[in-house]
């Protein structure tokens, strides 16, 4: 049970806070998070919901509704036309569809539009009024990390934006968005899928003295001035980038070919990077909304490690067993193949974080594997706040430029050009 009480509230000087400044203060949570829901509320949610206009009497904790329920937050209760409910979890704990169920309920049964559930770090807003699971009556979300998208959707949930019909317009923008959205991930796994399934093939074919595809090549080029003496192994070199020498084995090429103009997709690993090191995967809630980009970094404990794999696939969606594998209607053999074998190495590994949950699926090429990069060394955190504390680097996840990285700074500031 909840057990927040207002600290950080109007009287406590919450009031003075801009939406700016509160995303800020919130933030600075990042490397010594509350410990507890109770925490995230008292630390992060209620400054955030004063600094954005709301009064301590229009944010009541644990008030009982119509039928009797409980919801965390009931927010504008005097304006039952505006009144709607906001769903806490802990710091910690990721969101997922399921954790809005609940508060989702409740609207239903109190005839209310609008339900926000956060952890203080992300935000989802739920239409109830769209039928559906509730990942299809989530219509916006933002992470603290990113700024500009933070403000915007705090500003959408503000009193004076749900006073005034605001929220119905940012909701309407953002499914729009969100739509759009989609379809470009959706067009950029196929084009994803098809080239990997391609690499495969070439790296299987040219690397094969005789494969056909090696024959018909040497058959063109011996037609060519100066290559009639040209073999299947002076092909097999040029692809593999090897420099044969006699007696000596061929080695792979130290760097992968890259463009140094990629952003890369940093997220907060403490988890994640032991999961990659295992599993040569990224595992995270289902549907987690990110910019297009073809890398991810990981940073644990204060720093960005030294590893940047490759995503090879993306899968939304997926329970994480057979037979959430075997009734999923999306997925090619290949990627249902490599999910089922994902499946039995957690269970192996006794996993229970991800085994049989639904999950959002990154492959990922594995720490030896040719097309991940290994910088130099770890890169160190040292972003601080304008009052000199230290600020957590990633909260949620945020995008760095490959060529900065490849730059191998010694710092977080340098890497993002502070």
């Amino acid at each position: 049970m909840l057990k927040c009480r207002g600290i950080g509230s109007p009287e406590n000087g919450g009031a003075s806070l801009d939406i700016a400044k509160a995303i800020e203060e919130a933030i600075e949570h990042g490397d010594a998070p509350p410990p507890n829901e109770s925490n995230t509320c008292e630390w992060v949610i209620l400054p955030v919901l004063y600094a954005i206009g709301y009064g301590t009497r229009e944010v009541v904790s644990r008030d009982a509704d119509s039928a009797g329920k409980f919801p965390d937050y009931t927010l504008l209760p005097g304006a039952p036309e505006h009144t709607f409910y906001l769903e806490a979890k802990a710091w910690k704990v990721d969101l997922e569809g399921s954790h809005a169920c609940q508060a989702l309920n409740y609207a239903n049964q109190n005839g209310k539009r609008w339900v926000v559930l956060t952890n203080g770090r992300q935000w989802h807003l739920y239409d109830n009024s769209v039928c559906g699971l509730p990942a299809d009556k989530m219509v916006a979300e933002m992470s603290l990390d990113n700024r500009d998208q933070a403000v915007r959707f705090l500003q959408a949930i503000s009193k004076a934006s749900v006073s005034s019909n605001g929220l119905a317009l940012f909701a309407t923008e953002e499914a729009e968005r969100r739509k759009q959205a989609m379809e470009v991930e959706r067009r950029r796994q196929i084009l994803a899928e098809r080239q990997s399934r391609l690499s495969s093939v070439l790296q299987a074919e040219l690397t094969n003295e005789s494969s056909p595809l090696v024959a018909a090549m040497l058959a063109h080029l011996r037609s060519r001035e100066g290559l009639t003496e040209i073999g299947a192994e002076d092909l097999i070199t040029h692809f593999t980038g090897a420099t044969v020498e006699p007696g000596k084995e061929e080695m792979a090429p130290s760097r992968p070919d890259v463009s140094a103009s990629e952003k890369v997709l940093v997220i907060p690993a403490r988890d994640a990077w032991q999961d990659y090191l295992k599993f040569s995967a990224y595992m995270c809630q289902p549907n987690r909304s990110f910019q297009p980009t073809a890398r991810i970094a990981f940073y644990v404990r204060g720093y960005v490690e030294t590893l940047v794999p490759r995503i090879l696939q993306t899968i939304a969606s997926v329970q994480l067993s057979e037979s959430g594998i075997a009734s999923h209607k999306d997925l090619s053999e290949v990627i249902r193949t490599r999910l089922v074998g994902l499946v039995q190495n957690l269970r192996a590994a006794n996993d229970r974080r991800h085994l049989n949950k639904e999950r959002q699926v990154m492959f990922l090429s594995g720490p030896k594997h040719p097309e991940t990069i290994a910088i130099a060394h770890r890169i160190e955190n040292d972003c601080v706040t304008r009052t000199g504390r230290p600020w957590a680097f990633v909260v949620n996840q945020r995008y760095v430029q490959l060529d900065r990285l490849l730059a191998t700074p010694q710092t977080t500031s340098e890497l993002i050009g502070k």
